[in-house]
């Protein structure tokens, strides 16, 4: 059985497994002083974010200059009115990656900035959930096109991502980049016209139930006349031009909207660019037969959208088959593929329990005995994002150390999300999967072509290899062997390999393979000098590309 009592003491070794699980790793010198207090608190500010070392003032300051990009490009000009960003002369280190960049609508762009916060976020919880959840809810830049609609979302998942699990599914049910993924906004009921099943069938499906678990076709009809008309607007200042296609406009915020030919003030645009005073009648009257009771789906009580009860209704009424999918996704992610039977009913159980409280059922989750078990550590393949932007918390500057630098040391993340094929070729083309099923995780993680491409990405970190661009050559991750790999100058060999185990924490290493891997790389004396610094750089290669590397 899954025994979710607390633990009441930790050690070293727990508290690595934490921040691994529920974060991006933790250093040494962090792990240390994390054990110090006691777990229950110290999970509880770890996952509300109130810990003593998150600096949200500082994060920000950062993120809003961050040279995520490190290539020429152009100065942009991204202005709080929505003004079009002007092309100037191009320079290094010059385009800064907003959270609002929409001009460019650029994957490889949004992608190197989620990449950023995951890597530099304090909060590193609050990334880490937004990962789980977007392959959760997952919703594709190929066909929403629009990166600010897609940052937006996962905006959403960092803040409601431990709101009770009803409000988050119909957050996500009214979120735009959904609409427009699952065909909400192609749902029209009104008169005689037949609903789009889309997103109905796949927020039972992929969402909250799973696949014929509590509800049949009938339901899914229902259920998209329930939320016909679903949509969104946006205001005229929220209309930017892309100065690549100047004839293109993305809206760079909107507004969820029941088209029900009420008015759409104070937005002026539907959807698709249009200007009106009323929205289009599409959503349907009358009631709906869902899971056998039946709704009216104009219902407006407790001030929820029209239609709104239909989507609570899943959790009200399908309350065992909602635990023990979203039970299922908790133990993928958090703990373990190898759970048991009686390990899921007991999380679905306290699901249920807990009101689908999700800040309570994941404190729980993660203080619990089972959580720390040593059957549980390293018994799960680390995601591809995931791995990597571990391995560059651990091997690069810290935020504070990178943003004093010049040029600041920040990694160049638009240059390994290059074409969008860096986490694409590790098997994990973020924040665009190919459909809403998103991506199986553990061990089909992993394969022969996934494993060359983390060997890249492992190159690339460890060995400080470079990336052309334009003819010139810039190194995708900075990096500093005596400073920050090595506060204490190694004396051995052995010391040098210890060191980046307590970095990296890949899975148990044989002895065998550690011995063999030191002789290989320093058969003579040992001298801390130039030679051994790029030696310890393969070093760390070697255990990046370990089979026991990929485990947390």
């Amino acid at each position: 059985m899954a025994d979710l009592s607390p633990i009441s003491s930790w050690t070293l070794a727990d508290v690595q497994h934490f921040g691994r699980r529920a974060g991006f790793g933790l250093n040494p010198t962090d792990a240390a002083s994390l054990q110090a207090l006691a777990p229950g608190a110290a999970i509880d500010a770890w996952i509300d974010g109130t810990g003593t070392s998150y600096d949200a003032t500082a994060f920000t300051a950062d993120l809003g200059s961050a040279d995520v990009v490190l290539e020429p490009l152009v100065t942009a000009n991204i202005a709080v009115t929505g003004s079009v960003d002007v092309p100037a002369v191009a320079a290094p280190h010059a385009f800064l990656c907003q959270g609002a960049d929409t001009w460019r609508n650029n994957l490889n762009t949004a992608q190197a900035l989620w990449a950023w916060r995951m890597q530099h976020n304090p909060h590193a919880f609050e990334e880490r959930l937004a990962l789980f959840w977007h392959n959760l809810f997952a919703t594709g830049w190929h066909k929403v096109d629009n990166t600010a609609l897609m940052l937006k979302q996962i905006q959403l998942f960092r803040s409601q991502g431990l709101a009770k699990f009803d409000d988050l599914l119909v957050l996500v049910s009214k979120d735009p980049a959904m609409a427009i993924w699952l065909d909400s906004v192609l749902n029209y009921a009104s008169g005689t016209n037949i609903p789009n099943e889309n997103y109905a069938r796949e927020v039972m499906e992929l969402y909250s139930l799973g696949a014929d678990n509590g509800y049949n076709q009938t339901d899914i009809t229902q259920l998209a006349r329930a939320l016909s008309g679903w949509s969104f607007t946006f205001a005229e200042a929220d209309y930017i031009t892309n100065p690549t296609n100047p004839g293109q406009k993305y809206p760079a915020n909107a507004h969820f909207k029941v088209y029900d030919g009420t008015s759409i003030s104070p937005d002026t645009r539907v959807y698709w660019g249009g200007a009106a005073t009323l929205s289009y009648n599409q959503h349907a009257t009358g009631t709906i037969s869902l899971f056998g009771q039946t709704l009216p789906v104009t219902d407006t009580t407790n001030g929820w959208a029209k239609g709104e009860n239909a989507i609570r209704s899943i959790i009200s009424q399908k309350g065992p088959n909602c635990a023990q999918f979203l039970a299922k996704r908790l133990l993928t992610h958090f703990v373990t593929a190898a759970y048991t039977a009686q390990d899921l009913t007991d999380l679905a159980t306290f699901i249920q329990t807990s009101a689908f409280d999700l800040r309570v059922v994941l404190k729980a989750l993660l203080k619990s005995n089972y959580f720390f078990s040593a059957a549980n550590r390293y018994a799960l393949v680390e995601g591809p994002v995931s791995w990597l932007v571990r391995a560059a918390r651990m091997l690069c500057p810290t935020l504070t150390a990178a943003a004093a630098q010049t040029p600041r040391g920040f990694p160049a993340w638009r240059l390994v999300t290059n074409s969008a094929t860096t986490f694409d070729q590790m098997g994990m083309k973020l924040l665009d999967p190919t459909g809403p099923n998103g991506w199986k995780e553990h061990a089909a993680w992993l394969n022969s072509n996934t494993m060359r491409y983390r060997t890249k990405a492992a190159a690339a970190l460890a060995l400080a290899e470079a990336r052309s661009y334009n003819g010139v050559s810039y190194p995708l991750f900075p990096t500093f062997l005596t400073t920050d790999w090595f506060p204490v100058a190694p004396t051995t060999a052995q010391a040098v390999y210890d060191r980046l185990v307590a970095l990296l924490q890949p899975g148990p290493l044989p002895a065998a393979v550690s011995s063999a891997w030191l002789t290989a790389l320093w058969p003579t004396t040992f001298t801390w000098d130039a030679t051994s610094q790029t030696k310890a750089r393969e070093l760390a290669f070697l255990i990046l590309c370990s089979p026991a590397g990929q485990l947390y």
